[in-house]
């Protein structure tokens, strides 16, 4: 038999796998040159990423997610690149492959690599990644009213995308086109892969870890990144056991300020003048502040026949007949009541672990604090972003039901309220300070009732299917249930107050009564039911009614023809300048407006728009229209019952005005 030499010709039948082969194998080692300028523009992350801070094991985890994520998740973005015209390599033969998929490479991958600048030159302005909506924002501005550019900038942006086309053409050709190398490359290719793809798995289990236990010197580094959706996994690691939720928590008390994070907040040092304070006891301290908050609370609920007992309480407040949330979903809702800010700050100050500028305050002063709710504080992540510095913070109640959870909440606050009281007695008058309390009721979110309970409000349902809703089921029934629910409700509440009122503080405590969001009972007629569906005022209108010492009673702007609208993150600021004393513009930290300013003879507050948020989206509202931004990018103009109005245009001016304020804080 002939030996086969080096160069005699494979067997016809091999041609074709072995040129697929080599053609998968070229296309690999371009999109692997395709990496190294994707982590040459993404250099440009770099000075707005928080790095590690200080020597420790959180630290350098860290560091050690900064290096997985920055090797695997951009290799994943090259690979996502390749996969198109290494699975069309697959397909066509190999010479037609060679023949021209390089070209549609080179200018997808050039194409790409335009864009990420882009985004980096957006996110260094307004802290978020471009998006769908920016893009509409910018193909429907033909006028020029949103984005000005001049025809040097036209210029140059034109000759940098035809210039990065080039350049990945070329290498294109070279790598992977019909000039490619014959002989067999030395880069291990498939190797460098998977080992990107093993960085990738590693960046996303470091994730995990760091997020369930409140390692914040890996978490806030992530987004940063653009397209990146790091895992997380708390719930179902403390579902199986491993992880104990007290541990964690009483761990990430101990968790300081590293030092440059992704915020500067409060943009100044918040400065104390007791001469602006206004909410004072009889004598003479500064006023309590307690929050009730109900979820899922209506503006329309709030009645003498659903609430009698709060209702008649109630009656000497200030009430605000369009106040808005800042979000259609606890998470944000909750959020922007506490911290005064909008709801995408939500992800920056779990991050960074900053916590509410007004329950800081509280700790400052050693207030006691009496923070219950309900519904655990750590579901949705509201002990990382307003309490992170509070000790032994209770994470939630024990009980079988809303309704049950409710009551033994009101019970273990009258409890605390008792020990409270004794403590300042044992010490002496000079031991009593003012307190700051919130209780977060969740009875109405679970159209929960008491075991037994009556049921006023009929037709009424004997429970929440959400499975049998549709656009023609009668709301009634289960908006009765909703009332009936709310209710009993007033029943605890009548109790808080009432302890009040025996032990003389009832006129010693500025009450904030609110909810975090509404519920909608396809008011619309579009077939939604509860919230986080639209940011209608059917799931974020909800009461606000602020009572106690120095707040005038009546209703705000009733002399105006419109009432004034409000928001969530108006509270803060009220709170701090007059019941704590802070002098600040509210601008130092946060988006609200004080609004008892009228008491300087200022005019009422009457927000132009509310950014209100849920759990990926945004909502821009305003009197006569909405502006829904997807969190996947897209985005739709709608009136307040969800029809759609025209499309961004002369009226999209409010929208840059809102991304300009949602980066206020961010620290460069």
């Amino acid at each position: 038999m002939t030996a086969k030499t080096p160069d005699s010709p494979a067997p016809a039948n091999a041609r074709p796998r072995d040129s697929r082969r080599r053609y998968l194998r070229d296309s690999a080692t371009f999109s692997l040159a395709i990496l190294v300028l994707i982590w040459l523009v993404a250099t440009r992350y770099l000075p707005f990423t928080p790095l590690p801070q200080g020597v420790s094991a959180a630290s350098l985890s860290g560091w050690a997610y900064l290096a997985t994520t920055w090797l695997g998740h951009y290799g994943l973005l090259a690979q996502l690149l390749w996969l198109p015209v290494g699975l069309l390599g697959m397909i066509l033969p190999a010479r037609s492959a060679r023949r021209w998929l390089w070209l549609p490479a080179g200018i997808l991958a050039g194409s790409a690599l335009s864009a990420l600048i882009i985004d980096s030159l957006v996110y260094a302005q307004y802290r978020f990644h471009l998006n769908g909506f920016m893009l509409s924002m910018f193909l429907n501005d033909s006028n020029g009213e949103i984005f000005e550019f001049d025809a040097t900038t036209w210029l140059l942006g034109a000759c940098s995308l035809l210039g990065l086309i080039a350049l990945c053409c070329g290498l294109a050709y070279r790598l992977s086109g019909p000039a490619a190398v014959k002989r067999a490359h030395r880069l291990p290719t498939g190797r460098l892969h998977a080992l990107l793809f093993l960085m990738l798995l590693a960046s996303h289990i470091q994730h995990i870890v760091s997020d369930a236990h409140h390692n914040l010197q890996v978490t806030r580094e992530a987004p940063a990144f653009p397209l990146l959706f790091p895992a997380t996994a708390r719930d179902f690691m403390e579902d199986h056991g491993w992880l104990d939720a007290r541990t964690a928590e009483a761990a990430k008390v101990h968790i300081q300020n590293f030092g440059a994070g992704s915020l500067a907040y409060p943009a100044v040092p918040l400065k104390q003048d007791d001469d602006v304070i206004t909410s004072r006891g009889v004598d003479g301290q500064p006023a309590n502040i307690l929050f009730l908050v109900i979820d899922s609370w209506r503006a329309d609920s709030f009645t003498a026949e659903a609430m009698p007992h709060l209702h008649a309480a109630l009656a000497d407040g200030l009430h605000f007949p369009d106040h808005i949330s800042g979000g259609n979903s606890t998470r944000t809702g909750f959020f922007s009541l506490l911290s005064g800010l909008t709801a995408n700050y939500v992800t920056p100050m779990e991050n960074d672990g900053l916590g509410s500028v007004l329950v800081n305050q509280a700790l400052q002063r050693q207030w006691p604090l009496g923070l219950f709710s309900s519904a655990s504080f750590n579901g949705v992540g509201l002990d990382r972003s307003l309490f992170p510095k509070v000790p032994d913070l209770r994470l939630r109640t024990l009980g079988d039901s809303p309704a049950m959870r409710d009551r033994v909440m009101t019970t273990d606050w009258l409890a605390w309220q008792a020990q409270r009281r004794q403590t300042a007695l044992q010490q002496g008058a000079h031991a009593l300070k003012p307190w700051l309390g919130v209780l977060f009721y969740d009875a109405p979110h679970g159209y929960s009732l008491p075991r037994g309970a009556s049921t006023p409000f009929q037709p009424s349902a004997t429970g929440m299917d959400y499975l049998t809703l549709g656009p023609d089921t009668d709301p009634t029934p289960v908006r009765n249930l909703y009332l009936n629910s709310l209710y009993h409700l007033d029943r605890q509440l009548a109790r808080v107050i009432q302890d009040l009122k025996e032990h003389g503080e009832w006129d010693n405590t500025v009450l904030v009564v609110t909810g975090d969001h509404a519920q909608e009972f396809n008011d619309s007629g579009k077939n939604f039911w509860g919230h986080n569906g639209n940011f209608t005022r059917y799931q974020t209108q909800v009461p606000l009614i602020l009572r106690g010492p120095g707040i005038p009673a009546g209703h705000y702007g009733s002399q105006l023809p419109l009432p004034p609208v409000t928001a969530h993150y108006d509270v803060v600021p009220t709170l701090l300048r007059h019941v704590m004393g802070i002098s600040n513009p509210p601008s130092d930290y946060s988006m609200g407006h004080d609004l008892l300013r009228t008491l300087d003879h200022q005019p009422e507050v009457d927000n132009e728009w509310v950014l209100s948020g849920s759990y990926q989206d945004f909502g821009i509202i305003q009197r006569d229209r909405i502006y829904a931004l997807e969190g996947t990018g897209g985005y739709a103009v709608y009136d307040g019952d969800m029809n759609r109005r025209q499309a961004l245009g002369e009226g999209a001016n409010p929208v840059m005005k809102v991304m300009e304020t949602m980066r206020r804080f961010y620290a460069n």
